[in-house]
């Protein structure tokens, strides 16, 4: 069963979500641990909330980047080579 090919729209869309459901719960660990861990200084709601944007900012990346994998590239198909040439 060849893989369907997902329209960018989804694509936008599941990053979005990613990224709210990242902060937000970046955003809750900051405050309980704020609360109770920390005497409610702000740093480690900032801190933990920064966390989630990153880590959404880095699935994003993964999610729109298609072209590679792991940090490596793949190779074109072959019929595209020869189409190029």
């Amino acid at each position: 069963m060849p893989a369907e090919k997902i329209q960018s729209e989804e694509i936008f869309d599941q990053a979005t979500a990613n990224l709210l459901v990242k902060t937000g719960l970046g955003l809750s660990i900051g405050v309980v641990a704020s609360a109770l861990l920390f005497k409610r200084r702000m740093w480690p709601v900032t801190f933990f909330t920064g966390a989630g944007v990153g880590a959404a900012y880095a699935d994003a990346q993964r999610i729109f980047d298609s072209v590679s994998t792991l940090g490596r590239p793949v190779s074109a198909p072959a019929e595209a080579k020869s189409s190029s040439a």
